[in-house]
C-alpha cells in the first residue's frame, strides 16, 4: 500500500477528505508505534476477495463522494482536486471515471496485459458521457448509491451498468489519471486473467436465466478472436505505442484464449473461488 498511499496522501488530508484501506492481507498495515500515515482507516478482512473489500470500505465511508482505486495505482497529484472539480462540473453524474495509464512497461507481457484490461481508459479520453468506466479511477456520488453495497461485493462495471438503467449518468473526464503498476510475472499475468474472467462469468451466471446460459456458453468458442479484435481495435485507435501494441499481440491472443476458457469455466461452475486471486 505503501506506493498508492504516498501519491494519495497529502492531497486527501488537504482537502480533508478520509482515506480507507480494505486490507485483504490482513498484516499490510506496519506494526509501529508511528505509523506512516495516521489518519489513515484501516478496515482488515484476511482472505476477502476484492469486490468483498470494497464493498466493505465503501459501506465505511461518510463523504458524499466516494473515489476509489487500488493498491497497484498511483495517483496523479492532482487527483482529489480534479475529481471534486468534475462532480461541480457534471452535477448530474452519479459516476465519473478517469484515465488509466501504464506504469509497469517493462514486458511486452505486461503491455498485453494492460492493453487487454485497461486498453479503452488510456489517454486521450474523451470528456463527457459515456456508457463503460474502469474500476481502477472511479467515482461515485453517495446518491447515486444510495443504501450499502451488498457485503459480497459486486464488479463495478455490472453496478455502473445498473445505475445507468436507472437513469443515472456516467461521465469519463481525462483530466482525471491513475498510474496502473501490476507485473506478476508470465504465470500470475496468466493466472490473473483467467481467474478474472471465470469470476466474471460467475457472477454474470447468477443473473441470468438457462437460456441465455446455453447461449454464452457455446458463445465462448468463438470468444478469442472476438475479444482480440475488440482489444487491438480499441488501443490502435488511441493512435500511441503502435509499435509495442504490434509486439505484445502474441501475448494478447494468449490472455484472450485464457479469457474464454475461463469465462466457460465460470459459466458451467460459477465463480468458485477465483475472486480470491483477482488482484
Amino acid at each position: 500500500m505503501r506506493g498508492a498511499l504516498e501519491s494519495l496522501y497529502d492531497q486527501a488530508r488537504a482537502i480533508p477528505a478520509e482515506i480507507i484501506v480494505a486490507d485483504g492481507h490482513g498484516r499490510g498495515q506496519p506494526d509501529s508505534s508511528a505509523p506512516p500515515f495516521p489518519g489513515v482507516i484501516w478496515i482488515t478482512s484476511p482472505g476477502a476477495s476484492v469486490y468483498e473489500l470494497r464493498a466493505m470500505s465503501v459501506n465505511r465511508t461518510s463523504g458524499e463522494i466516494i473515489a476509489l482505486t487500488e493498491d497497484h495505482c498511483r495517483v496523479s497529484p492532482d487527483w482529489c482536486a480534479k475529481i471534486l472539480a468534475a462532480h461541480q462540473e457534471y452535477p448530474e453524474a452519479g459516476v465519473i471515471g478517469g484515465a488509466v495509464e501504464n506504469g509497469a512497461t517493462e514486458s511486452l507481457m505486461d503491455w498485453a496485459s494492460f492493453f487487454y484490461a485497461n486498453g479503452a481508459a488510456m489517454l486521450p479520453l474523451q470528456r463527457g458521457k459515456c456508457r463503460l468506466i474502469t474500476q481502477l479511477n472511479l467515482s461515485y456520488k453517495r446518491r447515486a448509491i444510495s443504501g450499502e453495497i451488498r457485503p459480497s461485493g459486486e464488479m463495478e462495471w455490472m453496478m455502473n451498468e445498473e445505475l445507468r438503467r436507472r437513469g443515472e449518468t456516467l461521465v469519463a473526464d481525462g483530466r482525471i489519471v491513475v498510474s496502473h503498476v501490476q507485473s506478476l510475472g508470465f504465470l500470475g499475468t496468466c493466472l490473473l486473467h483467467f481467474h478474472g474472467s471465470r469470476t466474471l462469468a460467475g457472477f454474470r451466471r447468477r443473473r441470468i436465466g438457462w437460456p441465455e446460459l446455453l447461449i454464452r456458453l457455446v458463445a465462448c468458442a468463438a470468444m478469442p478472436p472476438l475479444l482480440f479484435a475488440r482489444a487491438l481495435g480499441t488501443v490502435l485507435a488511441k493512435r500511441r505505442m503502435l509499435g509495442t501494441i504490434v509486439a505484445s499481440t502474441p501475448f494478447l491472443a494468449l490472455l484472450v484464449c485464457l479469457r474464454a476458457a475461463g469465462a466457460f469455466a465460470g459459466f458451467v461452475t460459477g465463480p468458485g473461488d477465483s475472486a480470491r486471486y483477482v488482484r
